[in-house]
């Protein structure tokens, strides 16, 4: 291409000496075991090593190259993603921040993160809500022509979940053109597809790049794919090996003496010359880096260093570089969208749950099976009705907190792939309130509460059902909060169960069902004010014991005589004043744990690595 072209194009990526060194982290147990044993460890790697180049609109960049050679690295660093240890990449002659790029650009990961409950039609529509300032008539127009544009029309009212591999990479793909982005970043876009949904997907990005740069780091495509790229990028061990058309990649591997042997694919012909396990430089040994195979990939980076076809021309007449302004929809819409999606998705999805729903009956039903016919008006039966008691804020506080550990974290990938969309704040508020199904735990708890009381009350009332509703209501809220918690900072959810059990098992003991308090340690006491079971136990006992006046004492037994409710609550370290604290104990615990679920949720996006 000339200088004088260069005039005519509206975006220019130029990367020059682009170095990228990783350090190794180092965990607590490995710095302690450097300084006293005064081991080594390896301190770095630099993955890329002075890579030079540039794209204009219009070009299609295959990013080829075999494993490890720092292919994904190069395109984060190019996205502004990863800070370079050296070099720069500019952009219309101008060096950007991240967010500067992330405005005029998008990045499409190699694993894709779409909500499969909607439909495609219904995913384009939350996404042009959210990205662009157009009324409900225009989303549906714009979507309804993008759509089309990407061959996907025919699957406006199928289900995500349903499309094959191809349609949802053109889906993906179809989410980021809504704003219409100056270049695109693809991490592997054809992975896992077959051949033909493969060729799908790199038509429409030749379609698309038309108005557009793209980069793209593909695997060992077939030559028909090859052959739709303008531009092929070969690395190795972080070096470039070639950039530059194809015709120009043929002549150069040629002049070399590297001609593609006839019926060879080109690219997997390239990519073998510059694997450091090349079999065909080591026969003997092809599982090693071969001496052979490191100096011919030597040979090929050195000899393209020294082509003309390395040089960068100077691109000085670019036209200002055009940022329009992101639309953000404000807290409210964001939320009123985010609910509205959890809401097609709950009810799409709600037959998928019914293992936990049978889990759920089955436990009330042995519950009730044991404590059926209980008279907690003997001194056998107090002990009988505390453990029902028990029982039912024990039951209703696991359930709703460990089906938010393992509920929650599906949805993590796409809240961190809609980076930008939307806020952490109405994601949070939307997803606590709808994701983790909070009316789906008000209701196990309704529930359980209903069982409980037809065994244990002999005399019925509303007013005294619907405090009893509304104290496990609280707690099964309070019991979301503390679920998501923790799932919110801890992504592995065995280590998450694993930390919440030693908890909970300390949060039981001060509960007063196993331990009375009237004897705990003083140096204990101030654990019982952050438990859910001991809020709620206690809650429960003074709302049940309240209304019990008189208990039989009899002479015969060893028991000790509790004569009414009163003594019971005592007799357990409660205090019947105590229901209202221990309402707002639970609403303080909510307010508390949702707080650092947020800036759990919060920290996820600004400390997320390349996905």
């Amino acid at each position: 291409m000339n200088l004088e072209e260069f005039e005519d194009i509206k975006t220019t990526v130029v990367w020059d000496n682009l170095t990228v060194t990783v350090f190794e982290k180092r965990n607590f147990l490995q710095s302690v075991w450097r300084n006293c044993g005064r081991r080594e460890f390896v301190e770095s790697s630099t993955i890329l090593k002075g890579v030079s180049g540039y794209a204009v609109t219009g070009n299609l960049i295959a990013i080829m190259g075999p494993s490890g050679a720092g292919k994904t690295t190069f395109l984060a660093a190019l996205a502004g993603r990863i800070a370079p240890t050296a070099g720069s990449v500019k952009i219309n002659d101008e060096t950007l921040s991240r967010d500067t790029i992330s405005k005029i650009s998008c990045y499409l990961p190699q694993f894709d993160a779409l909500p499969n409950s909607l439909t495609v039609e219904e995913h384009l529509l939350f996404s042009y809500a959210l990205k662009t300032n157009v009324s409900k008539i225009q989303r549906k127009y714009l979507s309804t022509k993008l759509l089309m544009e990407l061959g996907l029309i025919d699957c406006k009212s199928v289900l995500i979940s349903k499309m094959s591999g191809g349609q949802r990479k053109r889906l993906s793909l179809a989410s980021e053109l809504i704003t219409r982005p100056k270049i695109l970043f693809l991490d592997e876009p054809t992975t896992g597809l077959d051949t033909f949904s493969a060729m799908q997907v790199v038509q429409t990005l030749r379609a698309i790049s038309v108005e557009t740069i793209i980069f793209c780091t593909i695997h060992q495509p077939g030559m028909d794919i090859y052959n739709f790229f303008t531009h092929v990028l070969l690395l190795s061990d972080g070096r470039i090996g070639y950039f530059g058309t194809l015709e120009d990649a043929t002549r150069f591997f040629s002049s070399l003496g590297y001609e593609c042997p006839v019926g060879f694919d080109e690219s997997e012909y390239y990519i073998k010359l510059l694997s450091p396990r090349n079999p065909e430089t080591s026969p003997t040994n092809p599982n090693c880096k071969d001496t052979v195979a490191r100096e011919l990939i030597d040979k090929i980076c050195r000899e393209f260093s020294r082509s003309s076809l390395s040089r960068i021309p100077e691109i000085t007449n670019n036209r200002q570089l055009e940022i329009q302004p992101q639309r953000k929809a404000g807290f409210m819409l964001q939320f009123c969208w985010l609910t509205w999606r959890i809401w097609i998705q709950n009810r799409r999805t709600i037959l998928e749950d019914w293992i936990s729903w049978l889990s759920y009956f089955l436990s009330m039903a042995a519950v009730a099976t044991f404590y059926t016919g209980i008279n907690p008006r003997t001194q056998e039966g107090v002990q009988n009705a505390r453990g029902a008691l028990y029982m039912m804020s024990s039951e209703i506080s696991f359930t709703v907190a460990y089906s938010v550990i393992y509920e929650f974290p599906g949805q993590l990938l796409i809240y961190l792939r809609e980076d930008g969309v939307y806020g952490s704040g109405p994601y949070y508020v939307a997803t606590f309130l709808g994701l983790v199904n909070l009316p789906k735990a008000i209701l196990k708890a309704c529930i359980f509460t209903a069982v409980i009381y037809f065994i244990l009350i002999t005399r019925l009332d509303l007013m005294n059902f619907l405090v009893y509703s509304l104290t496990t209501s609280v707690a099964a809220i309070c019991g979301t909060a503390y679920g998501l918690m923790f799932c919110s900072w801890i992504d592995n959810i065995d280590v998450a169960t694993a930390i919440m059990v030693p908890i909970d098992m300390l949060f039981l003991l001060t509960a007063g069902m196993f331990y009375s308090l009237r004897s705990l340690p003083t140096y204990l006491t101030g654990f019982k004010y952050f438990s859910i079971f001991f809020y709620l136990n206690e809650a429960l006992s003074i709302i049940y014991w309240s209304r019990v006046d008189d208990i039989d004492c009899e002479s015969s037994s060893d028991l000790p005589c509790l004569q009414n409710g009163e003594q019971v609550l005592l007799e357990y370290g409660f205090e019947g004043k105590n229901f209202a604290w221990d309402m707002c104990g639970l609403a303080a615990l909510t307010i508390a744990m949702n707080l650092v679920g947020y800036l759990g949720i919060k920290r996820r996006r600004k400390i997320k690595t390349v996905l």
